[in-house]
């Protein structure tokens, strides 16, 4: 079988590059052509630790007509309005956030609201605007060059590893041109309500039967045959044991106390503007704990946030908080998003070792709190607004659509005032099995069990699917 992975930006590669995924499609002579938009870097790190994977081709540059902008936004918008009333949950709208800097751009999605809203109204006229999009992507030179390679390489499938990036839609209308099968992965847990799913596939590859029960919900012109329950190899390597290191060698290389309990505070992108201010007041009240008993921090902030918000209260209190950053590294200037950034294989090393060697987790809602259940470990969602008067409100973070799935159960522990830290935390520190009791309960919900070889599962969806 020959197998075409598109690769549109750096979040794929430490899933489905880094994993067991790729070489299990590779076995037996099958042929997997890497189609990506990675930096020369980003391929270097990949044939390096995965030499395997030898046969990678650039992904042609692909500008959207403006016609095609406008179809994608508008649809995408019409989306979130429908999707809104159909899980009768208003913070959906919360994923409208487009960039109205310049004058053009204001009038593009000026237009794109009042068109989403009409669109809205009937989910017939949203699937004709679908076809409309796909029709005029298919004009574009990416389309046209993609059309070649399909006839050299002839792949029985092509498998789109990040469904939100618009530079794979035209790639996917010249393989549907060809009758070739098209298939992508759901990339994250919360992207379903989110109205990104830019393309239509012959199969949906999904992490579980809620993720699986939600898309058919959403989108009635997908069937159930067509979505396939494969997990994520995302929670694989946490049973890759030649990743684990000695708790004192790891700790103590980044100057942590193998001795002392460990908190880790995972941050979150910058669209979650208080992350730094939460972690000033963990630190705060940690600060009047006694020394012989006090907690330390190891402090991991999500990998596209390089922002200095954080060096202030990094700097006031290093006598127990310590950074250790993801490796990611981009290969542009200034690259400060997952377009431009890429993992390196180390940052596999960093991440379980973090999580091994920490008894507790602390954030704002992050899917860290999976990693941690995965080694049966709890976490406390913050859950109190930082700063007064802020647009920004943490209630709308816990009833976005995902944080759904644990409403009748003990998944986590809650922070609800900065007042309740202090106790929270060495209630997580010396009772773990009480706090967030059922957080492998809320796994199983997620994803697919066992989590070690969801790689398997979706290499042999694909090999068995053709």
């Amino acid at each position: 079988m020959k197998v075409i992975l598109l690769v549109p930006d750096g979040v794929g590669v430490r899933n489905y590059l880094f994993s067991n995924f790729t070489s299990n499609l590779l076995k037996e002579g099958n042929e997997v052509l890497v189609y990506h938009n990675l930096s020369d870097s980003a391929i270097e790190e990949i044939k390096i630790n995965k030499p395997e994977i030898n046969n990678f081709k650039k992904i042609p540059d692909f500008i959207e007509s403006p016609k095609a902008r406008l179809l994608r936004e508008t649809l995408a918008y019409a989306r979130l309005l429908r999707n809104e009333k159909t899980l009768k949950n208003k913070t959906i709208l919360k994923f409208w956030s487009p960039s109205k800097k310049g004058f053009k751009k204001k009038i593009l999605y000026f237009i794109a609201e009042v068109l989403g809203y009409l669109l809205s109204n009937s989910y017939l006229l949203i699937k004709k605007a679908d076809r409309f999009y796909e029709k005029e992507v298919s004009k574009s030179k990416s389309s046209k060059s993609t059309e070649n390679l399909l006839v050299d390489f002839k792949p029985d499938i092509v498998l789109n590893l990040h469904q939100r990036a618009p530079i794979t839609s035209p790639i996917i209308t010249a393989a549907k041109k060809n009758s070739i099968t098209t298939a992508t992965v759901i990339f994250s847990w919360d992207n379903v309500p989110k109205a990104r799913l830019i393309s239509r596939y012959d199969y949906y590859f999904v992490w579980s039967n809620l993720m699986k029960n939600q898309l058919l919900e959403l989108y009635s012109e997908i069937i159930p045959t067509q979505v396939k329950i494969s997990g994520t190899p995302q929670f694989e390597f946490y049973s890759y044991a030649n990743l684990y290191e000695d708790r004192k060698v790891f700790l103590n290389k980044f100057g942590l106390d193998e001795n002392k309990k460990t908190i880790c505070f995972s941050g979150n992108d910058i669209s979650s503007p208080y992350d730094a201010v939460y972690l000033k007041d963990i630190c705060e009240e940690i600060s009047k704990i006694d020394k012989n008993r006090r907690p330390q921090i190891l402090f991991r902030r999500c990998p596209v946030d390089m922002s200095d918000r954080f060096d202030i209260v990094l700097k006031k209190y290093k006598e127990f908080v310590f950074s250790i950053d993801p490796d990611w590294k981009t290969g542009k200037v200034n690259g400060d998003s997952f377009a431009t950034i890429y993992p390196t294989i180390n940052d596999n090393r960093l991440l379980v070792n973090t999580v091994k060697h920490s008894d507790l987790v602390i954030n704002l809602g992050s899917t860290m709190a999976h990693d941690f259940a995965i080694l049966d470990k709890p976490c406390l969602y913050l859950n109190y607004d930082p700063v007064e008067d802020s647009k920004f409100k943490v209630e709308d973070v816990f009833n976005f659509e995902h944080f759904k799935s644990m409403e009748d159960i003990e998944a986590v522990g809650w922070i609800n005032k900065k007042n309740e830290i202090y106790n929270k935390i060495f209630e997580g520190l010396d009772t773990p099995e009480k706090v967030g009791k059922e957080r492998k309960e809320w796994l199983r919900r997620i994803v697919l069990h066992p989590t070690n070889n969801n790689s398997d599962q979706l290499s042999n969806l694909i090999l068995n699917n053709n």
